[in-house]
C-alpha cells in the first residue's frame, strides 16, 4: 500500500481522460498507474459539479436561445421550455472525430435551429464545449479530497472512435484543446453561469484564441474500445487473453477487440483489426425508434412537430424508464399514452434493429473466434461498455450470435463491472455507472505502445 507520500505530489505518470460522449460527458484521473487502483485512479465528479442526475456523469449539451448560451443540465431545461420555438440543443459534439473529412465537418455551419443566429460553426461549438468542461474539471478537482494541489495541470488525454497508433495526437484537435484552454482562461466562471453566457462574448474570446491559443495539455487520443478493454483487464481478476468490446453509446456501437499479453511488463493489447467496427446501431438509433412508436401510438399527424420535439427531447429518460419499468405513460394535455414495453420488442423496426446488431456481433465475434482457435484458446472475454451496456436485451443478443459465428468458444459477456468495492462513500454511484464511465478510467489508466498497440 501507497504512503501519503506517494499521493501528495503530481508525478510525471499523472494524466486525466476526458470522455465527452455523445449523450453524456465523464471524466478520470490517474495520479501513477503503478498505484493500487484504490488509490491511483479516481472518477472526477463532473455532474457534482453541474448538479446532473448523477455525480460522476454530465449532460454534453448546448443551447442557444435569446442571444446567449446555455451548457449542460440548465441547456436541457431551457431546451424543453422553448419545444415550440422550433429549435434544438446541440448534442453530438463528439460525431467530428469519426468523420471522414475532419477538417471539412468543423467547417460546417451549425442548422438554424441550433444557432439561429448563424454565429457558430460546429468547431466553434466544440471549443466553446471544451473550455466550459474544463471549467467544470477544475472545479470538481477542487472539490476532490486528497489531491495534490496542483493537479488540475497534469496532461489531458480524450476518448476518440478512431483508432490512432499508440494514443497519438491528432493536430487538428490539439489545437482545437489549445483554444478552448485560452477560451476557459477568458471566460472563466462565466460558463458555469446557470444564466447562460452571451454570444457576443463568446465570439470575442473565440476570435481571441484563434489568434493566442493556450496550453490545453493534450498528451494523447485514446481508442475508445482500447480504453474499455483495459479498464476491464484492470479490474478484473482473471483475465483472459481475448478481449471483445462492445461500446454501445448514444451515437455509435464500436466493436474492437484485443489479444492481452501479460508476458511482456507492461502487459499489452494488441488490437485484432479485422472485428473491428463502427455502426450507427446505438442509443439514439432506439431512442428514434421508441418515438416513431409512440408518435404512432398518438396517431399524432406529422405536422404536429412540438410533440414531436418534445417527446424527442425526453427520449433517454424515457427509454430508461421503459426498460426499467416495463411500462411507461406520456401525458400530453388531457391525453395520456400508455405503452409497454413489449410493443417495443415486437415493433417491426426495433426487430430490425435487432436482427442487424446480432449480424453485425456476429462477423466480428467469427474474427476474434478464428484468432483465438489459431492460438489454441477457446475463451473469449465479451465486455459490454458505454450507456447501452444495461440494456437487457445485450446479453442475448450476444449469446445468440456468439452461438452462430463462435461456435465451441466459451463467452464470458457482461457489462465492466469493478471487481472489488472501491472509493469508498461513492461506490454506490461508481458501480451502477461504471459501464459509462469505463472508457475515460481505462483510457487514463492505459499505457500507449505505439508498435504494439496498433499491431
Amino acid at each position: 500500500m501507497a504512503d501519503d507520500s506517494e499521493i501528495g505530489r503530481v508525478g510525471p505518470r499523472a494524466r486525466i481522460c476526458i470522455d465527452f460522449g455523445t449523450a453524456l460527458s465523464k471524466a478520470s484521473l490517474c495520479l501513477d498507474p503503478t498505484l493500487p487502483l484504490e488509490i491511483g485512479v479516481r472518477p472526477i465528479p463532473l455532474g457534482l459539479v453541474t448538479e446532473a442526475d448523477h455525480p460522476l456523469l454530465t449532460p454534453s449539451v448546448m443551447f442557444v436561445d435569446g442571444g446567449r448560451l446555455f451548457f449542460g443540465p440548465p441547456a436541457f431545461e431551457y431546451a424543453r421550455r422553448n419545444v415550440a420555438g422550433n429549435r434544438d440543443p446541440l448534442l453530438s459534439f463528439k460525431t467530428v472525430l469519426g468523420a471522414k473529412d475532419v477538417a471539412k465537418a468543423l467547417a460546417t455551419q451549425l442548422p438554424p435551429s441550433y444557432d439561429p443566429t448563424g454565429t457558430f460553426r460546429q468547431r466553434d461549438a466544440l471549443v466553446l464545449y471544451l473550455a466550459y468542461l474544463d471549467q467544470v474539471l477544475s472545479e470538481a478537482l477542487r472539490r476532490m479530497p486528497d489531491l495534490p494541489s496542483d493537479v488540475s495541470g497534469v496532461r489531458r488525454r480524450y476518448t476518440s472512435p478512431v483508432w490512432t497508433a499508440g494514443g497519438s495526437v491528432d493536430r487538428v484537435f490539439e489545437q482545437i484543446f489549445n483554444e478552448a484552454a485560452a477560451v476557459s482562461a477568458r471566460l472563466s466562471r462565466l460558463l458555469l453561469s446557470p444564466e447562460g453566457i452571451s454570444i457576443a462574448q463568446c465570439r470575442d474570446a473565440l476570435e481571441k484564441a484563434a489568434a493566442q491559443p493556450g496550453d490545453g495539455k493534450l498528451d494523447s487520443g485514446v481508442f475508445e474500445p482500447h480504453a474499455a478493454a483495459a479498464a476491464a483487464l484492470a479490474y478484473t481478476n482473471s483475465p483472459t487473453r481475448f478481449v471483445c468490446v462492445f461500446d454501445m453509446g448514444a451515437g455509435t456501437n464500436d466493436i474492437a477487440a484485443f489479444d492481452f499479453n501479460e508476458t511482456v511488463e507492461p502487459p499489452t493489447l494488441s488490437e485484432i483489426k479485422e472485428a473491428r467496427q463502427c455502426t450507427p446501431l446505438a442509443g439514439d438509433e432506439i431512442d428514434r425508434i421508441l418515438v416513431d412508436l409512440i408518435m404512432r401510438k398518438r396517431n399524432a399527424p406529422d405536422e404536429d412537430r412540438r410533440v414531436y420535439r418534445a417527446t424527442r427531447l425526453h427520449a433517454r429518460e424515457l427509454k430508461k424508464e421503459l426498460f426499467a419499468s416495463g411500462r411507461i405513460g406520456l401525458k400530453e394535455g388531457w391525453r395520456t399514452t400508455s405503452l409497454r414495453l413489449q410493443e417495443l420488442m415486437e415493433d417491426q423496426t426495433f426487430r430490425q434493429f435487432l436482427a442487424a446488431l446480432h449480424q453485425s456481433m456476429g462477423l466480428s465475434l467469427g474474427a476474434v473466434a478464428d484468432r483465438a482457435r489459431a492460438a489454441g484458446v477457446n475463451e473469449i472475454d465479451i465486455v459490454l461498455a458505454g450507456g447501452g451496456a444495461n440494456l437487457p436485451f445485450m446479453v442475448d443478443v450476444v449469446r445468440l450470435a456468439g452461438a452462430q459465428a463462435a461456435p465451441g468458444m466459451r463467452l464470458r459477456i457482461g457489462p465492466l463491472t469493478p471487481a472489488n468495492a472501491l472509493y469508498g462513500s461513492i461506490d454506490q454511484y461508481f458501480v451502477a455507472v461504471f459501464p459509462q464511465i469505463a472508457m475515460s478510467v481505462g483510457g487514463a489508466l492505459v499505457e500507449l505502445m505505439p508498435e504494439r498497440a496498433a499491431a
